[in-house]
């Protein structure tokens, strides 16, 4: 709590500088974005579960804090520059973060929770052919298509998960785009600047979107993820990373329902093991509009290759692409899309027009029980197969409330979200972690204004 007078200081700042702005047509256009959240975790941690975690501590309460500010000038027709910064912070966390967050392969810190004054979406853009439907984007961006599974940029997380200094060309028509980009995501260490150390993951390829239907359309995409440091560790020695990712995502209507699917495969090699996996998502849903408060009713199913035979000197599992993994494979965040079953319900209503109410229910398998568990695959992992494959189960429960914002204007937004999530664990998580259940309880304001 005694870091809250900061907080109240931000607040004070960004609303004098949104207030400075004026709301006339202008070539200049702005930003403003706070957040603040408390986050109360027991019996696990980003890397570690149980009582006695293998890393961290088992049970920790702190307070995040993210600030993004800045905006965009139409230097011309053709040209738009565009400077943003964020300050994102910890407070009262018990995690030692020069140990904690510190990653080996990288020789430096990945921290979830921090990354002071950094560059956010600065970058140029450049338009001179608009009779083609053609820009240009060079520069500090964000990156997302669709749902944010392949591309996303993971901002409920506080730093945000890939923050890409990259170029992206893009044709749109209509409904109809295709995106060329190539670049790298940057680390996110507390206090150096991010130009000041190498990238992490480069990348690239194309995304597309081609409305086939008024109800129907479908998004291949083919991306290429590499790092050539040399220091990827597989059964069969040690080299770089080179993983091509191709599928294609589908989204439309069979009668009343929503359907929302995805497929990708994976080649090329992880250190010197032959890399083959693949990976899927489907989501069938329907809201029920004609009763009270409008229910909305999702079932999920996500999968993601593992590693059946440890010793063939080939890689099976799934890599992921650079997507977010917010909401979509439970709230706590204890899995990824590698090596996963995951079978979902959802329920989501609106007992107002400003409140909605979210409850999701999950079960999490080892798609391979010899392969290790996405939390920490090291640490949780059974190559005889012996501890089982029931990971756990998931309840997750959530309120969003959009309040009264401090004037009459659009573009300004309060919200407030309180959370809380509970992990019963299986026979997997029994055996090779611990047998007490976790939970999470969280609490967030978010303050965001555009001018």
């Amino acid at each position: 709590m005694k870091h809250l007078p900061y907080f109240f200081i931000l607040t004070a700042i960004a609303f004098v500088f949104s207030t400075s702005a004026t709301v006339a047509a202008s070539p200049f256009s702005g930003y403003v974005d706070l957040r603040y959240r408390y986050e109360y975790q027991h019996h696990f941690n980003l890397k570690s579960y149980g009582e006695q975690p293998v890393k961290g501590e088992s049970s920790d309460g702190f307070w995040l804090q993210r600030l993004r500010i800045g905006g965009s000038w139409q230097a011309s027709d053709w040209l738009t520059i565009a400077v943003g910064v964020q300050d994102s912070r910890v407070f009262d966390s018990d995690l030692d973060r020069e140990t904690y967050f510190y990653n080996k392969r990288v020789d430096h810190q990945k921290n979830a929770y921090e990354d002071q004054w950094e560059l956010y979406q600065t970058y140029l853009q450049l338009a001179p052919f608009k009779h083609h439907d053609l820009k240009l984007r060079i520069g500090r961006q964000s990156i997302s298509y669709g749902n944010n599974r392949i591309f996303g940029p993971g901002n409920w997380g506080n730093s945000g998960s890939y923050h890409w200094d990259a170029a992206k060309l893009s044709w749109h028509h209509g409904d109809h785009f295709i995106d060329l980009l190539w670049g790298a995501h940057i680390i996110h260490e507390p206090e150096q600047f991010s130009l000041r150390h190498r990238h992490e993951n480069y990348g690239g390829g194309f995304y597309s979107h081609l409305q086939i239907h008024s109800h129907w359309a479908i998004e291949p995409f083919y991306v290429v993820k590499y790092d050539d440091h040399d220091n990827f560790s597989g059964e069969s020695g040690t080299d770089d990373l080179m993983c091509h990712s191709l599928g294609s995502r589908v989204t439309g209507r069979i009668g009343p329902f929503t359907l929302d699917a995805t497929v990708v495969g994976q080649w090329g090699h992880y250190g010197h093991d032959d890399l083959r996996a693949w990976g899927g998502h489907v989501q069938l849903g329907h809201c029920f509009t004609t009763l009270p408060w409008q229910p909305t009713i999702n079932l999920d199913y996500s999968y993601a290759s593992g590693d059946r035979d440890p010793d063939d000197g080939t890689r099976q599992t799934f890599l992921g692409v650079f997507g977010s993994r917010d909401s979509m494979y439970g709230r706590i965040n204890l899995f990824s899309w590698s090596n996963l079953h995951d079978a979902q319900g959802t329920l989501i209503a609106k007992p107002h027009k400003h409140i909605t109410l979210t409850m999701e229910l999950h079960r999490f398998w080892l798609a391979a029980k010899q392969d290790g568990w996405s939390l920490n695959s090291s640490a949780y992992r059974d190559p005889t197969g012996r501890s089982g494959r029931h990971v756990g189960d998931e309840l997750d429960l959530f309120v969003q409330w959009q309040l009264p914002t401090l004037r009459s204007i659009k573009t300004e937004k309060i919200t407030l979200r309180l959370g809380y999530s509970r992990f019963w664990p299986g026979e997997f998580t029994r055996n090779v972690a611990d047998n007490v259940a976790a939970d999470w309880v969280f609490a967030q304001l978010h303050y965001s204004y555009r001018f």
